[in-house]
C-alpha cells in the first residue's frame, strides 16, 4: 500500500496524539481508582469523551488506504481530531487534585545516571554477572552513594540483555521482614508466570547482616525436575557484610566534581540559563561534597525557585553548624538538603505524615499509614475511609515530589531513604513530641522518665522487659510496640489515665494478658494487633467497651474465633482479618451488625462460610451476613462453597477495590502487579448466569480462570463488553474453551499479559476479525499445552500488537506458525496487504519449546 509522505506525517502525528491521550486516560483512571469509590461527574464525562476520541481516531486510521478517501479529506479530519485531542489532554491537567503522570516531570533523582566517574563500576558488575566463574557479587559504599540506583540499573540491563531467565529483586533492610520479601520474590515466581526458570539473578539490596538464607526468602534450588542456577548480587553499606558471602566485591565511591555539577544542572533546570544563578548553583553543589543523594535532593529543592531563594539556601548551608547533626550521623551536606526540603512542607498534616512514614519503615504499606492517620484524626473533614485514602495518597505523592520519599514502584507501598528516615526520627520527632526507638534499640528507663510533652511512642524491636509499670505521658495519643517473639504481660497501670490514647499498635508478640492493657482507653480509634500470638487470651471481654473504635486490625494473628462483642463496635469502619489462617469460627450476626463497615479484609483467612438457611442452626456466619454491609468499598474474600450458593447482590456496586477468590485451590493472595481489582475463579458450576460475579468480571484488572464449566468462548459468554478494564488474564484447565474471543467490537484494550494453559480444545485465540483497539497494549503472551492451536494470531490482528515484547509457546503439538498470514484476509483488504510482511518491531524475546517439528 502506497502512502503519500504528507499523509504519512499526519498519520504519525495522529498516532502520537492517540498514545498521549491513552496514557492520560490510564493515568486519570489509575488515580481515581486509587482515590475514589465513585468519580465526580466532570471526571466521568472526561473519561467517556476520551473513549469516544480514541475510537474516532482508530476508525480514521482504518480509513487510510482502505475506503479510498482523498488525502485532503484525511488531512482535514486528522488535523481536527489532533486539535480536539490536544485540547482534551490539556483539560485533564485541570483536575488539580489528581497527581497525573504527565504533570510532574521525572526527576533525575529518581532514575539512574550513567556518570563518567562510575562507568567502570557498572562495567565491572556486568562483567561479573556474565562470568561463569562468579556466582556471588558484593556491591558496597557509603550511605547516599546511590547503591540502590546502581543495582536497579543492573537489573534493567540484565533483563534487557536477557542474561538470565528471571531477575528477582528485594530490599532486605536492618530487620528483614521475611514475609514481605517472600511476597516480592513470589510476584515473579513460577507459580505466577507459569515458567520453569533455569538461570535466575537474585538482587538483595540494603543488607545489614551476612548469611541471609535463600531458603528463608522462599527461593528453592529446584523447580520441578529442572535444576535452577542462581546468581546473587548483594548491596550493603558495609564491605564486611558482603565479603562474607560474595566472591568479588565492588565499591561504589563518590562522584567526581564534573558529575556532581552536571547532575545538579540537569535536575535544577540548568541554572546557566538564568542570570545570577550559576555562581550560587556552583557554590551549593560544592556543599554537596561527592554525595549524589545530596546533589539530587538540593537540586530538587531549588528547581524553579527564584534568585532570592537560591541566595538564602546558600547562606543557610554556610551558616549551619556541624554540631546540629547530634548523633544522627548524617553527612552535613545531606542533612542540610533534607532540612531545606522539610522546611518547605506547607502543613502540619504533611509533616505528621512524613514523620509517620519514617516510623513505619522500609517499603511500608499505604494501608498501615491510612490506619494510623485515621486513628490520629488527621482527616477530620472526610466522611469515609475512601476519602481518607485519597488524602493519604495525595500527601504521599507530595512527599515523593519533594524527594522526601522514594518511588517504591507500587501504589500500595511507599519507601524512604534510610538517611532521610534518620533525619526524621532524630530531628523532626523532637518537634512533635515523639519518642522513637527503632531497629533493635534497647528501652532504657531514662527514656521513660516523666515527659508531659510526649505524644507518640514508637518502640520497634525493643526490649519489652524494661517497660515501666506506668507511662507518665498524659498527652499520649499513639503507642506502638513490636518485638519478634517477645512475651508481653501488660503492667496493670501501663496506660492508666490515658484517655487521650487514640492509636494502639502491638505486633509480633506473644500475649499473656491484654484486657487490662486496652480497656481503659475508651477513646481508642485504631487498634492493631498484627502478627500476635493470642493463645488463650480472650480479647472479647474488652472489645465491647471500645465504642469509638474505627479501625481494628488482627492481620496475621492466631485468633481462632471472632468474639461476639466485635458486633457491638457500631463505629467500626475497617476490619482487617488478613492472614488469620487459624480463624475457624465467626458467630452468625457479628459481621452483619457492623452496618458502618466500609472495608473488610479476609484474604488468606476464614473460609468456613455456613451454607445453612436458619441462623440458629449454624455455628458460623454465612455469606448472607455480608449483604447488609451496604457501605463496603473494599473487600477481600475467599469462598470455597458452590458458586450457586453465593448470594446475588453480595458484591456492592460501590466496590473500588476487591480481591475475591472463588474455589478451593487458590493459595497466593497478592497480585503480581499490585492491581486493586483481582478476581480468581475456579467455579464448580456455570458462572455465566451469576449476575453478581459477572459484574465483578467487568471491573476486574487481573483475572484468573481455572476449570471453567460450560464456557466455549470466554469474552462472548462472560463479558460481552470485551473486558475493558482487564490488564492481566490467566486461563487454564478449561476443557470446553474453544476461543477466547469472537466478537467484532473492541476487546481487551488495556490487556498487557495473556497466559493460556491446558486448553486442550482451544482452536483459536481470536475467531474472526477484531476492532483496531483490541490487544493494542499486549506485551507478553504465554501459551502452554494447547494442542489444537495451530497459530496465535492472524496477520491482521498481529499488526495491532504494537507493544508486544515477549512470546512464549510450549507443549503445543499442532502449532504450525506464530502468525497466520492466510486466514481472515479477504476482498480489498487482502489485496492491499498482499506482499506486506508483519513486523513486530517491539518484540525482544520469542521462546518456542517442545513443539512438533
Amino acid at each position: 500500500m502506497f502512502v503519500h509522505k504528507d499523509q504519512s506525517n499526519v498519520i504519525k502525528v495522529l498516532r502520537k496524539q492517540i498514545a498521549d491521550l491513552e496514557d492520560e486516560k490510564e493515568s486519570v483512571k489509575r488515580y481515581t481508582e486509587d482515590f475514589y469509590s465513585s468519580r465526580t461527574e466532570a471526571l466521568q464525562n472526561w473519561l467517556e469523551i476520551t473513549s469516544n476520541f480514541i475510537q474516532r481516531a482508530h476508525y480514521l486510521l482504518e480509513d487510510v488506504g482502505k475506503r479510498g478517501k482523498s488525502l485532503f479529506q484525511l488531512r482535514k479530519k486528522a488535523e481536527q481530531i489532533c486539535k480536539d485531542i490536544a485540547a482534551h489532554v490539556q483539560e485533564a491537567r485541570g483536575f488539580s487534585d489528581i497527581p497525573l503522570s504527565n504533570r510532574q516531570e521525572k526527576m533525575a533523582a529518581d532514575r539512574f545516571e550513567d556518570f563518567e566517574s562510575r562507568s567502570g563500576v557498572l562495567k565491572d558488575i556486568m562483567e561479573a554477572l556474565r562470568s561463569p566463574c562468579i556466582n556471588k557479587i558484593g556491591v558496597y559504599g557509603r550511605p547516599g552513594m546511590g547503591k540502590t540506583m546502581m543495582v536497579r540499573e543492573v537489573k534493567r540491563r540484565a533483563e534487557q540483555e536477557r542474561l538470565f531467565d528471571a531477575v528477582l529483586m528485594a530490599t532486605v533492610g536492618r530487620n528483614p521482614d521475611l514475609p514481605r520479601i517472600q511476597d516480592e520474590i513470589a510476584c515473579v515466581s513460577n507459580e505466577q508466570t507459569g515458567l520453569i526458570e533455569k538461570t535466575v539473578l537474585v538482587i538483595l539490596d540494603d543488607l545489614w547482616e551476612p548469611g541471609l538464607s535463600l531458603e528463608l526468602l522462599g527461593i528453592n534450588g529446584k523447580e520441578e525436575d529442572n535444576v535452577v542456577s542462581y546468581k546473587l548480587l548483594l548491596a550493603s553499606r558495609d564491605r564486611d557484610v558482603v565479603s562474607h558471602v560474595s566472591e568479588t566485591q565492588i565499591e561504589i565511591g563518590g562522584l567526581a566534581w564534573g558529575d556532581s555539577w552536571n547532575l545538579f544542572k540537569k535536575i535544577a533546570d540548568d541554572p546557566d540559563k538564568s542570570r545570577g544563578l550559576p555562581f550560587y548553583a556552583n557554590e551549593i553543589t560544592k556543599k554537596c561534597e561527592d554525595l549524589p543523594i545530596a546533589v539530587a535532593t538540593l537540586a530538587n529543592a531549588l528547581r524553579r525557585r527564584n534568585l532570592i531563594e537560591w541566595k538564602t539556601t546558600l547562606r543557610k548551608l554556610q551558616s549551619l553548624p556541624f554540631d546540629q547533626l547530634n548523633s544522627s550521623q548524617i553527612p552535613q551536606s545531606l542533612y542540610s538538603a533534607i532540612k531545606l526540603l522539610y522546611s518547605g512542607l506547607k502543613s502540619n498534616k504533611l509533616e505528621q505524615i512524613f514523620l509517620l512514614c519514617s516510623l513505619l519503615g522500609q517499603n511500608a504499606t499505604i494501608q498501615n499509614l491510612l490506619k494510623y492517620g485515621i486513628g490520629l484524626g488527621l482527616f477530620p473533614e472526610v466522611k469515609s475511609i475512601e476519602e481518607a485514602r485519597a488524602q493519604v495518597l495525595n500527601l504521599v505523592t507530595k512527599l515523593r515530589d519533594s524527594s522526601l520519599l522514594l518511588d517504591s514502584g507500587s501504589s500500595l507501598y511507599f519507601d524512604m531513604h534510610d538517611l532521610v528516615r534518620d533525619f526524621a526520627t532524630s530531628t523532626v520527632s523532637k518537634d512533635y513530641g515523639v519518642l522513637a526507638l527503632i531497629e533493635d534499640a534497647s528501652i532504657n528507663r531514662s527514656h521513660m522518665e516523666p515527659m508531659e510533652s510526649i505524644k507518640w511512642i514508637y518502640l520497634s524491636n525493643g526490649d519489652t522487659s524494661l517497660l515501666p509499670d506506668e507511662l507518665k505521658c498524659p498527652n499520649l495519643t499513639l503507642f506502638h510496640l513490636s518485638k519478634e517473639g517477645a512475651s508481653l504481660a501488660s503492667p496493670p497501670n501501663l496506660f492508666r489515665d490515658k484517655e487521650g490514647l487514640k492509636v494502639l499498635s502491638l505486633s509480633k508478640m506473644n500475649f499473656l494478658s491484654i484486657p487490662s492493657l486496652i480497656s481503659p482507653s475508651k477513646n481508642l480509634c485504631t487498634l492493631c494487633l498484627d502478627q500476635v500470638e493470642l493463645g488463650a487470651t480472650n480479647i472479647g471481654t474488652m472489645m465491647g467497651e471500645l465504642e469509638n473504635l474505627q479501625v481494628l486490625s488482627l492481620a496475621g494473628s492466631d485468633i481462632k474465633e471472632l468474639p461476639k462483642q466485635i458486633g457491638q463496635l457500631t463505629n467500626l469502619k475497617l476490619l482487617d482479618l488478613s492472614d488469620c489462617t487459624d480463624l475457624k469460627v465467626i458467630p452468625p450476626g457479628v459481621l452483619s451488625s457492623l452496618s458502618g463497615l466500609e472495608e473488610l479484609y479476609m484474604g488468606n483467612s476464614f473460609v468456613q462460610w455456613a451454607e445453612g438457611i436458619e441462623e440458629h442452626e449454624n455455628q458460623n456466619a454465612s455469606l448472607a451476613d455480608l449483604q447488609p454491609l451496604m457501605l463496603l468499598t473494599s473487600i477481600e474474600l475467599h469462598v470455597i462453597c458452590n458458586i450457586q450458593r453465593v448470594p446475588e447482590g453480595l458484591f456492592s456496586k460501590n466496590l473500588a477495590r476487591f480481591k475475591v477468590f472463588l474455589g478451593d485451590r487458590w493459595n497466593y493472595w497478592n497480585s503480581s502487579w499490585g492491581v486493586s481489582k483481582l478476581l480468581k475463579l475456579k467455579p464448580n458450576a456455570r458462572i455465566s448466569s451469576h449476575h453478581s460475579v459477572r459484574k465483578l468480571l467487568k471491573k476486574t484488572n487481573e483475572l484468573h480462570l481455572e476449570g471453567l464449566i460450560g464456557v466455549k468462548n470466554v469474552v462472548n459468554e462472560l463479558d460481552n463488553d470485551g473486558f475493558q478494564e482487564l490488564k492481566y488474564l490467566f486461563v487454564q484447565d478449561a476443557l470446553e474453551v474453544q476461543h477466547i474471543i469472537s466478537v467484532l467490537k473492541p476487546a481487551f484494550p488495556v490487556l498487557e499479559v495473556l497466559v493460556l494453559r491446558n486448553l486442550e480444545n482451544m482452536e483459536k485465540i481470536c475467531h474472526g476479525p477484531l476492532e483496531a483497539a483490541s490487544f493494542r497494549k499486549l506485551r507478553l503472551i504465554t501459551i502452554e499445552c494447547c494442542n489444537k492451536l495451530k497459530n496465535l494470531f492472524s496477520s491482521s490482528i498481529a499488526r495491532q500488537l504494537q507493544q508486544i515484547q515477549e512470546v512464549r509457546v510450549k507443549h503445543c503439538g499442532d502449532m504450525e506458525e506464530i502468525i497466520d498470514d492466510k486466514g481472515q484476509e479477504s476482498g480489498n483488504n487482502a489485496k492491499e496487504r498482499e506482499g506486506h510482511t508483519v513486523e513486530l518491531i517491539t518484540l525482544r524475546s520469542l521462546k518456542l519449546e517442545r513443539l512438533q517439528s
